[in-house]
């Protein structure tokens, strides 16, 4: 039974969500800001009440003014300061410094002299030593810890905060009695001291063990940049400083609000003095209170930037009902708001702001922003109320417009900085490769005559290639313009060229050119024949079955009998009449035959191509068999020339053999187009052959692709379909292929709600899979002894497959986010959650904790964080997933329920191995499974376990 000190830790641990071996630096560093805050509410209320005493109440907008001057002063030697020493030096000097200055100042004091104006100097000390004893032990903070720790511990640090102004106020008013004003700055540096040891003792233990890629991270480009120039580079840093310097004004505001409108309905000052004590006590205890239960948890399910809108929406909702209900317990609203949200859920979410900002910066910048920027907003706040009260008397009408209209600048800015903050830790996930790239310059757009031009000007002067290309282009477009200079190119060295000017000059008609053109019918390349044989008959159709009758009789020479095939079956493919006339199917019966009788070699393989050309143009039913033949041949070009068909004639008697070879990388984009070509109507059919399961795993996989490319509603749905009802491999695809259509055609639709739906429902499987992996590793250690090792290599081989899945699920978690949200900011995640450092780990999941949604989040954060630990199940990981234990009936039960041919086979094999009767029920689940694999496997299980004796 652990002893009490045991007990204790364990509480901490589970009600703050700290681990053991976070547990001492978290308690030091809570105990550092205890004692600087302790010391912080003894030496201000001292120096205060001096300041107050000898100059008055009408001196503090001046005291605001060279607060902000000395401030802004202090920073640029603080910044040299930074240049030369490290910043654990740096604070520990400010330490130092500070206890010096305080023994100083009670020196002084007790000299009781009258130090008039000289009093500035404490009070503006005091302003300035708060805001940078507090930013430096911050920055401290955010160094120790990374991104998911620091949301998670800066709450429970944060109470120290608080309870450490409670404690000095409380400490204060108990020695004043006995001790006198002056020496309570003794007690104060008595205190502070103690921050020394313990800061010291922090960085050797922590900060010294950064990890590679923190330290990566210590130097900047900035590094030579003044803190205010940083600032202003950043878009992330100079939202801060405008967020928290609007903060800090309407702060400001808020308590003049407060403190005004109750010394005007409370006219007594005892009565007064009772009121601010009052609830100085209770914000304060309210605050701690939050601080401890609920920031955590605010800022943990709800991310930095819609905690920062706590605060101003709390304080919003004050200022308007002051406007239309005057009354005290209005203002006592707001100065709750303001009270128990400012110091908890909007200090923790603000000091997060700067976890994803590099060390070095962050070291020059955030003292800047703490001090002078804190500094100079409390100045500016001191000249608007100096304005408010000569001008409006102090009304609390103007006040509260005011107030409102800083509040709304401030909730537009934190909207704008919620943004800046996810950039900054998408910007720290980027690969080095993707920031070197350039941004595409726009192209200008070219006069038409001057394309023209040099269109003419590559036909004249452009090597093959570039001539080749232009030619494709005018293809699509003829143009009369070019025909001298495709003319011209009849004579061109390279047979491509010459075939291609041939194709295009069929397009034009400014001039007959058969008498040129004739000739090259006897050219070697074929494809030159064909396209001189075509251009002739289209230009003297009176003369077709002359010339094909003169040419179809040249004996020897194969190249133009086929030429004079295919040139006449495309002049003839839409006219069945003309087909008739010149007996066309007779002859090509006598280039089948021909075929036929020829040897194997070069001669028949390019009869055959030819005569699969031609039953393409003519579409006669009588030659398919060909087609369908020569699209299970083991020739690639034979069946590349078949698919050429097939795109033309769309039987679907092609459909099927074209599936059954979608596996073969070599063939598959010519597949792809000759499937596409069938039109939408083909989607159906492909959908139900691979829900009725009449394709091969190897095939189907790759349907989906074929889908994509129909880029319609129509696909989009057929994809949502089989993201159900497949084996992992198509449904993997079938999310990918709906990812790309969602972000590549804006019209396309896929609700939010079911990508929401299929996220949650992935996550849940991640869940069942690692519960069914946590349960075979329980029955393995339980029964390593008693089973036989058969039985154990069958276990041992289902928990091999299962973390296989583990890590197949997460792909597909996240291939399911890439729907909702942009995959450039999706995709890099998996791999830097998987295999990166810590440090990178953590910015990722923070990363993805603010830009999912409420739902998403609850239940994906933990699953990310539980792919830290590679291999193991820890029992934090059980916890934090709330996961299951299931017995071995029900964990082979949701195995064999799951889509997945894999695991299916490996739970078989192992209820065959336990030879436990009490599984057949399980078994004679599958023996309907769609895989007859799986069927004929479960029938031999059951025979096995049938014959096994009953125990």
């Amino acid at each position: 039974m652990p002893t009490t000190p045991k007990r204790l830790t364990l509480y901490l641990l589970k009600v703050f969500d700290i681990t053991e071996d976070e547990l001492q630096k978290t308690l030091l560093l809570q105990l550092n800001i205890f004692l600087i805050l302790t010391t912080l509410l003894i030496v201000k209320p001292t120096i205060n009440s001096l300041f107050l005493s000898e100059l008055s109440a009408s001196a503090l907008p001046a005291g605001y003014v060279l607060t902000a001057i000395f401030a802004i002063i202090g920073s640029f030697f603080y910044d040299k300061a930074l240049a030369h020493f490290s910043l654990n030096k740096i604070i520990i000097r400010t330490l130092i410094g500070s206890i010096i200055t305080l023994v100083l100042f009670c020196l002084a004091l007790n000299l009781k002299l009258k130090l008039g104006l000289l009093l500035y100097i404490p009070y503006i000390w005091v302003a300035i030593y708060g805001l940078l004893t507090t930013s430096q032990f911050w920055i401290l903070a955010n160094i120790v810890y990374n991104a998911r720790e620091a949301k998670r511990v800066f709450g429970f640090i944060g109470a120290g905060a608080i309870a450490g102004g409670i404690f000095g106020g409380y400490l204060t008013s108990a020695l004043s009695s006995f001790v006198s004003s002056e020496n309570l700055l003794l007690v104060a540096a008595f205190l502070l001291f103690w921050c020394i040891p313990i800061t010291k003792f922090i960085w050797s233990k922590e900060v010294v063990r950064l990890s590679h890629y923190q330290l990566a991270h210590l130097k900047s480009e900035h590094i030579e940049k003044s803190p205010f120039k940083m600032i202003k580079s950043s878009p992330l840093l100079s939202s801060i400083g405008i967020v928290i310097g609007i903060g800090v004004i309407v702060a400001k505001l808020v308590d003049y609000q407060y403190s005004h409108f109750a010394s005007e309905i409370i006219t007594d000052k005892q009565e007064l003095t009772a009121f601010f004590a009052f609830w100085l006590s209770t914000l304060s205890v309210i605050s701690l209170l939050v601080q401890l239960f609920l920031t955590n948890r605010i800022v943990g399910r709800l991310g930095v930037g819609k905690s920062l809108l706590w605060l101003p929406t709390g304080i919003l909702i004050g200022s308007v009902l002051l406007l239309f209900f005057p009354e005290l317990w209005v203002v006592i609203f707001i100065k709750i708001a303001d009270g128990s949200l400012k110091q908890s859920v909007n200090k923790a979410a603000t000091e997060l702001l700067m976890i994803p900002v590099p060390l070095e910066v962050k070291k020059k910048t955030k003292t800047f922003i703490d001090v002078v920027i804190d500094s100079i907003a409390t100045g500016i706040a001191g000249f608007l109320l100096m304005f408010v009260i000569h001008v409006f008397k102090g009304s609390y009408f103007f006040v509260s417009i005011l107030t409102i209209a800083f509040i709304l600048v401030w909730m537009f800015f934190i909207f704008r900085l919620k943004k800046e903050y996810i950039n900054a830790f998408k910007s720290l996930l980027e690969r080095p490769h993707s920031k070197s790239k350039k941004l595409e310059q726009p192209k200008k757009e070219v006069p038409v005559n001057t394309i023209v031009g040099s269109i003419k000007n590559v036909f004249k002067n452009g090597n093959e290639s570039q001539i080749l290309h232009m030619l494709h282009r005018t293809l699509e477009t003829p143009d009369e313009r070019f025909f001298e200079d495709l003319k011209n190119l009849l004579n061109h060295e390279s047979e491509a060229v010459r075939a291609l000017a041939i194709e295009n000059l069929y397009f034009l008609k400014t001039d007959d050119l058969s008498s040129l053109i004739e000739p090259l019918i006897f050219e070697e390349d074929q494809e030159i024949t064909t396209h001189a044989l075509r251009y002739i008959i289209k230009n003297k159709p009176s003369e077709a079955s002359n010339i094909f009758n003169k040419y179809s009789k040249i004996k020897d020479d194969e190249s133009i009998e086929n030429a004079v095939l295919i040139a006449l079956s495309q002049e003839l493919h839409n006219s069945p009449t003309l087909q008739k006339k010149f007996n066309f199917t007779s002859t090509l019966e006598e280039a089948v035959n021909e075929w036929i009788h020829f040897e194997e070699g070069p001669i028949k393989t390019n009869k055959l191509k030819t005569i699969l050309e031609v039953i393409g143009n003519i579409k006669t039913k009588e030659f398919y068999s060909i087609i369908t033949q020569s699209l299970a041949s083991n020739q690639n070009d034979i069946v590349i020339q078949a698919l050429i068909s097939v795109k033309e004639i769309k039987s679907k008697d092609f459909i099927d053999p074209m599936l059954s070879r979608l596996w073969e990388k070599t063939l598959r984009d010519e597949l792809f187009d000759a499937l596409h070509a069938y039109g939408e109507g083909i989607i159906d059919y492909l959908t139900k052959c691979i829900l009725d399961d009449k394709i091969s795993l190897k095939n189907s996989q790759f349907i989906p692709k074929v889908i994509e490319q129909f880029e319609s509603q129509k696909a989009i749905n057929a994809l949502i379909k089989l993201i159900d009802t497949t084996e992992h491999s198509v449904s993997i695809e079938a999310i990918e292929s709906l990812k790309r259509l969602k972000w590549k055609h804006k019209n396309l639709k896929v609700r939010d709600g079911f990508v929401i739906g299929k996220t949650l429902d992935e996550c849940q499987v991640y869940q069942n899979i690692l519960s069914s992996l946590h349960s075979q590793i329980i029955i393995s250690y339980k029964e390593a002894k008693i089973n036989t090792s058969q039985e154990i290599a069958a276990r041992k081989g289902l928990m091999h497959i299962l973390e296989q899945r583990l890590d197949r699920q997460l792909h597909r978690i996240f291939s399911f986010l890439g729907i909702k949200y942009l995959p450039e900011d999706i995709d890099p995640l998996l791999d830097i959650i998987r295999s990166g450092e810590e440090e990178q780990r953590a910015y990722a999941i923070e990363f993805l904790d603010n830009l999912l949604n409420i739902d998403l989040k609850k239940e994906l954060i933990p699953i990310a964080e539980s792919a830290f630990i590679d291999n193991e199940i820890s029992e934090d990981i059980i916890k934090k997933l709330n996961l299951q234990v299931y017995s071995e009936y029900k964990c082979y039960q949701i195995l064999l329920e799951r889509h997945d041919i894999k695991i299916k086979h490996a739970v078989l094999y192992l209820i065959e191995k336990s030879g436990e009767k009490r599984f057949i029920p399980l078994v004679k689940i599958v023996l309907n499974d769609p895989s007859k694999l799986i069927r004929e496997q479960a029938l031999q299980t059951l025979n096995i376990l049938d014959n096994q004796p009953n125990l």
